[in-house]
């Protein structure tokens, strides 16, 4: 089994809305990217724990959306860190087309963990 395959198959399926999935880029989002992300979850949230450097976590949801979002954008550090996390198990045919599409790959990327980590951090 080469590389690939093995990347492959440590992702689970992901239902998605069909009708909604029919550009190339929400196609890599929903086949690529979500999978990939719930795969790491576990190691998002305790990295970007990490990184907290002591900083209070706020305690309404609109304020903790705001307080991840904000982090992820001022922090290049933690930014960066989580975007090759999610890079580290693309295939090379995908890590392609993240290049060629980086821009808005990234942003992908950024909104769905900030999403993704709020609403754990809203649960603690």
């Amino acid at each position: 089994m080469n590389r690939t395959e093995q990347i492959i198959t440590l992702r689970s399926e992901i239902a998605t809305d069909a009708e909604r999935s029919s550009l190339p880029l929400e196609q890599f989002q929903n086949s690529s990217l979500r999978p990939i992300l719930k795969f790491q979850n576990n190691l998002f949230l305790a990295y970007f724990k990490s990184q907290l450097n002591g900083a209070e976590i706020p305690d309404f949801k609109m304020e903790i959306e705001q307080f991840v979002k904000l982090r992820l954008q001022k922090d290049m550090t933690i930014r960066n860190t989580l975007i090759g996390m999610v890079l580290a198990l693309l295939s090379e045919e995908e890590l392609q087309y993240f290049i060629d599409n980086k821009s808005e790959m990234n942003k992908r990327i950024v909104d769905m963990l900030s999403q993704r980590i709020a609403e754990q951090l809203g649960k603690k």
